[in-house]
Formats: structure tokens, sequence, C-alpha cells
């Protein structure tokens, strides 16, 4: 069991470097950091001649290096910006590397540490600011008011799609299945021979429609629970997740782990019914198709955004530069799940590899 976890926890990580490395912005942040590194370090490294263009820079000493720290900004913001605190960590951690080095070389002195720590310090503060905080494209005052209107929308449709949901499974429940039953308890009078003596070919005929009656009443019952879980609305997001991952567990035998990072909190109502549909499309996908021996859902609520993780180490896919190509194909949970995220203004990635399993991810802000 462990040894399933580690593979799982395995093909998580190579998922997602192989995503990383996928994103223009790595490369735009990685070579913006080399260049400045190296354009730092130059005299220290000895690589002078490299730069011509840029000889009063590359020599500058003192306070003059200072300010030459302060374009380490640029790429730590940015990577703020696109990938959040793991970004800014990251290149804050290069950027110390970076200009230590040559700080401790030319001018060790407590002026010379202080400047650097005060870039520093700047530098992350920045940093842990556009992580937390950035929203391109709005005001402060015009993003409430955009997430509030989208709320709202969001409130209303859902209200009519739930409450669908909710007269279909009731239906499901009081009519179709009372039905079966009905037919049933008539297929197996007919078996046992309430109505007369029956052949051998009848007897087994009839034992057979009533199996099939049997499991159908299963499958409809589970249809009408899981069009509208009851649980949903009495305890939140969380535990609604361990029933239904212990419920999928139990019928099909894959093992699926719920993880929690940082400190749960209450979500609002109608981003939690989203997230729930999500995780239930994409943990039906690992039952059917995936052939996988084990499974895990992760909520994170490290950060103001909230972000939740389906992995599984089944055999995995190639997936399409655009979903709807899937969609064509007749398979539509992945675009569905996409259509979900997007009413949150959330993002929406799909990282697997043939053989590597699959890993789902949604981030959205509550």
């Amino acid at each position: 069991m462990r040894q399933v976890r580690t593979e799982t926890a395995n093909t998580i990580t190579f998922l997602k470097k192989r995503g990383i490395l996928r994103n223009r912005h790595f490369w735009i942040i990685a070579g913006s950091m080399t260049l400045l590194t190296l354009l730092y370090n130059a005299t220290y490294l000895g690589i002078t001649s490299w730069f011509p263009w840029a000889k009063d820079i590359v020599s500058a000493q003192g306070i003059y290096m200072f300010v030459l720290s302060f374009l380490f900004l640029v790429p730590i913001v940015h990577a703020s910006a696109v990938f959040r605190l793991q970004g800014t960590w990251i290149t804050w951690l290069i950027f110390l590397a970076a200009i230590l080095p040559r700080t401790i070389q030319d001018s060790p002195s407590l002026e010379s540490f202080l400047r650097t720590a005060l870039v520093a310090l700047v530098a992350l503060l920045l940093g842990l600011f556009v992580a937390m905080d950035y929203q391109p494209g709005l005001k402060p005052g015009a993003l409430e008011r955009s997430r509030t209107a989208r709320w709202l929308s969001l409130a209303r449709m859902l209200k009519v799609q739930e409450y669908e949901r909710r007269r279909l499974a009731r239906k499901l429940h009081d009519d179709t299945i009372q039905s079966l039953l009905v037919i049933a308890n008539r297929a197996r009078a007919l078996e046992t021979g309430d109505y007369g003596r029956l052949t051998p070919k009848a007897r087994k005929q009839a034992e057979e429609i009533l199996d099939m009656l049997l499991h159908t009443i299963d499958d409809v019952r589970r249809l009408s629970r899981d069009l509208r879980p009851s649980i949903l609305d009495n305890v939140g997001l969380l535990p609604s997740l361990r029933w239904l991952a212990e419920s999928l567990s139990n019928q099909s035998g894959i093992r699926i782990d719920i993880e929690v990072n940082g400190k749960e909190h209450s979500l609002p109502q109608e981003f939690e019914i989203i997230m729930f549909r999500i995780a239930q499309d994409a943990l039906n996908n690992v039952v059917r198709h995936s052939g996988a021996t084990a499974a895990a859902v992760t909520l994170d609520f490290v950060t103001s955004n909230f972000k939740l993780t389906v992995a599984d180490d089944g055999r995995g896919f190639s997936p399409p530069d655009n979903l709807a190509d899937f969609a064509v194909k007749g398979k539509l949970g992945l675009q569905r799940m996409e259509q979900q995220a997007k009413l949150l203004d959330g993002s929406f990635k799909v990282l697997s590899q043939p053989g590597k399993g699959t890993v789902i991810t949604v981030e959205a802000t509550p």
C-alpha cells in the first residue's frame, strides 16, 4: 500500500514538472534569471568579455551593484504572478545565491551586508504580495463588484441546475425504483412457482431476469444518489468528498485518499457544489477508464486561492491541446470539468502521459 502511494506521488511530481517545462513563462523567467546572474557575477566568474556591450555595468562596485541587484525584481515579480508562492520562493532563493558571492568577495562589510539584506527583503515582500493578491486587469473596486456579480449569476444558475437534479433524483427514487421493485417481486414469485410450476429452462430465465432487475435497481439507486447527494447540503465539501471517495473505493476496489493542505475553512455554497461536481467527474473517470490501483484527492487551503487536485496511477493518455477535440469523439467528461472551472473564473489543467497516470488540477478564488 505504501509503495502504491509512493508511485502515485512520483507520478504527480513527474507530470507537474512536465507541465511546467511546457510553460513559456517558465523559460522567460529562467532565461532572465540566468542572464542577470551571469551579468551580476561576470567579474567574479571571469566572463567579463561575454558582455562587451555592458562593461561599465559588470565592473560596477558598491552602490552601483546595489542598484543593479534591483533588476532581479523583474523575474521575481513575473514568477510570483504566474506561479504564485512557489515561483516567489524559488526565484528569491536563486536571487540570494546570485548576489551573495560577489557581495562577500567585493566588500564584506556590515554596510554591504545591510544593503544586500534590504534588497532581499524588498524582493521577498514584493514577490509575496504579488503572489497572494495579483489580479490582472481589474482595479480593487471593480474586482469586488465583478466577483459579487459573478457569484449572484452563478448562484441563480446553480439553483436551477440543482433543483432539476433534485427533482430527477426524487423521481428516480419514488417512481422508477418503486416500479422496478414491483417487477422484481413478480419475477421472484414467478421463479419460486407462485404462478404455477415452471420448466427448468423457464425457471432459469426467471432467475436471470430477477438478477438483472436487482442490478438495475442498484444502478438506478446509485444514479439517484449521485445526481444530488444530500450530504453536500448537510456537512459541506470535505465530508462529501470523503463520502464519495469511500463509496467509489468500495464499488471499484481502487484506493482513494483524501488529503488536506492548510487549515480547512468554509467556502461559498456555489463554490463547493462546483468543486464537488468536478471531483465527482474526475473520480468517475478514474473508476471507469484509468485502470488505476490508487488515486488521491488533494484540497489546498494554503493560499487565498483554493486548489483541488485529483491524481491517479492509471494508464494515462495523451491529452489534446484543445479539450473540445475529445468532445467531438463523444468524450465529454474533461470538457465538462473545464467548463465548470470556468464558471468560477478558475484554471483547469490536465497532465497525463501514457503509462504515467493522470493529474487534474482546478484552482480558483472563492
